[in-house]
């Protein structure tokens, strides 16, 4: 079961001060990280799902809503993508 959490800008910054720290490149996971974070901060997750990341945002696209998914490389180059959902006639 996968939870799911709205963070802000400032919380992700903070996450990865945190990976840099411990020693994390760019494109590395900083699941680690993110859940010592909102244990921490003692943030509750807004929702819980089973789906895998590709799946939610096929799910989140096909009830018309746009999702940005950035992911970024081990080089450390980012890649963004919006998904849109189909326009039907």
């Amino acid at each position: 079961m996968n939870s799911l959490f709205h963070i802000t800008i400032d919380d992700y910054l903070e996450v990865t001060k945190m990976a840099k720290a411990n020693g994390k490149k760019p494109g590395e996971s900083m699941e680690e990280e993110f859940a010592e974070y909102v244990r921490l901060k003692n943030l509750k997750p807004c929702g819980h799902t089973e789906l895998t990341k590709e799946e939610l945002i096929k799910e989140h696209a096909s009830h018309g809503k746009s999702i940005l998914d950035i992911s970024t490389n081990k080089e450390g180059k980012q890649q963004t993508r919006i998904i849109k959902p189909k326009d039907t006639p």
